[in-house]
C-alpha cells in the first residue's frame, strides 16, 4: 500500500498502526529495496507535509522540515548566509539530480554502507549473515560486538557544528534531541534489523555565534557525486581561538577532533601545519576504518592530511 497523508496527524497515525517504510526521496532507500536490503511493501510518503517541508526562521534560529530537499536549502540565501558550512556541504552532496530529489532528513537518515552488506542477495547468500542482516557478526572486524559500517553522510558534520536539534515523533510523542545524539541513536538501530519507528519533522538550527569563522571541505574520488573519502566541518573564532573540528567518513559516526581543538585554545602553536598535524595524529587515533570497495585504507589515511585545507581557510584567511 502507498499512504501519502497531507497533515502530521494523519501520518503518525498510518505509522503507528501500519508500520510502513517511509518515503521522502527515495536516493537512498530504493537501491537498497532493489537488493533486498531493505523491505518492501507499504510506504508511507511524507513529501506532501506542509511543515515536513518547511523552511523558516522562528524565535530559536532556523527550522528545517525534514522533507525539505538539498537544492530547495541551498537556494535559501539567508540560510546559507547564515550558516557557510552548511552552504558548502549542500553544495558538494551528490549530483544535481540526487540533490533535487534528496532530502536532509533522508541524508541524515541514510544507510551505513559496507562492502559486504551493499551487494546483491545472490552475492550475500555465499556468506554468513552479518549484524545488518540478522546475523551475529561483524564481516569487517569480525571480533567487533557490533557492526562497524561507514556512516559517509555529507550533511552530518555541519549539523553538528552548528549544534542542531533533531525534532521527531516517537510513538506518538513529540521529542528533541542534540543532532549528535539522534545520528549516535540512528547508527545504532541501522546496525540491526530492527526497523525504525519514528518520524522526523526537522532541524532546529540555533542561531550562529557572532565571531566565528565556519566552513566544510569534502574529499572525494570523483567529486561531489561520489561519497566522501573524508569530509571536514570546523568553526573558529579568532578572539577567543575557540574551534570544532568534526570529521566524517572515517567511523560509525563523525568523529570530533577536542584534543586539535584544545591546542588551538591554548595558542600552543598558531603555525598552521603544527595544528594540522595535531589534528591528523588525532584523527588517526579516533577514526574506524574498513575495508571499502574503491579506495585502500592507505589511502584514506593519507586523505587525512586535506584537514589543512580547512585549517586554512578557518585560521588564516584571506587578506581583503
Amino acid at each position: 500500500m502507498y499512504y501519502k497523508p497531507q497533515n502530521l496527524e494523519d501520518a503518525l497515525s498510518c505509522l503507528s498502526s501500519e508500520s510502513p517504510v517511509i518515503l521522502a526521496g527515495g536516493t537512498d532507500l530504493m537501491p537498497l529495496i532493489k537488493n533486498d536490503l531493505k523491505p518492501s511493501g507499504n510506504y508511507l510518503d511524507i513529501t506532501h507535509i506542509p511543515n515536513l517541508r518547511a523552511v523558516k526562521k522562528t524565535t530559536e534560529g532556523w527550522f528545517l522540515g525534514a522533507a525539505v530537499t538539498l537544492s530547495g536549502l541551498s537556494c535559501n540565501s539567508s540560510l546559507c548566509a547564515s550558516y557557510p558550512a552548511l552552504e558548502m556541504a549542500l553544495r558538494v552532496t551528490a549530483s544535481p539530480q540526487i540533490r533535487n530529489m534528496g532530502t536532509i532528513g533522508g541524508n541524515i537518515l541514510q544507510d551505513r554502507r559496507c562492502i559486504y552488506f551493499n551487494q546483491s542477495s545472490y552475492w550475500r547468500s555465499s556468506i554468513p549473515k552479518c549484524f545488518k542482516t540478522g546475523g551475529n557478526l561483524c564481516h569487517q572486524i569480525p571480533n567487533s560486538p557490533v557492526c562497524r559500517a561507514l556512516y559517509y553522510s555529507d550533511l552530518a558534520p555541519a549539523l553538528m557544528l552548528y549544534h542542531a536539534q533533531a525534532l521527531f515523533y516517537k510513538h506518538g510523542e513529540k521529542c528533541r534531541l542534540p543532532v549528535e545524539t539522534f545520528i549516535q541513536n540512528h547508527i545504532t538501530q541501522n546496525g540491526t534489523i530492527e526497523r525504525s519507528d519514528i518520524l522526523l519533522e526537522g532541524f532546529l538550527l540555533p542561531f550562529p555565534q557572532q565571531g566565528y569563522r565556519s566552513a566544510f571541505e569534502k574529499i572525494s574520488i570523483r567529486g561531489s557525486v561520489d561519497f566522501p573519502t573524508v569530509n571536514f566541518a570546523g568553526a573558529y573564532c579568532p578572539e577567543t581561538r575557540d574551534a570544532r573540528l568534526l570529521v566524517g567518513a572515517v567511523a560509525d559516526n563523525p568523529v570530533e577532533l577536542h584534543d586539535t581543538a584544545d591546542f588551538i585554545f591554548a595558542g600552543k602553536d598558531t603555525d598552521l601545519d603544527q595544528i594540522a598535524e595535531t589534528a591528523v595524529k588525532e584523527l588517526l587515533s579516533k577514526s574506524k576504518l574498513i575495508k571499502e570497495s574503491t579506495i585502500s585504507v592507505k589511502v584514506k589515511k593519507d586523505s587525512f592530511q586535506n584537514i589543512r585545507t580547512l585549517l586554512k581557510i578557518l585560521i588564516c584567511p584571506p587578506e581583503g
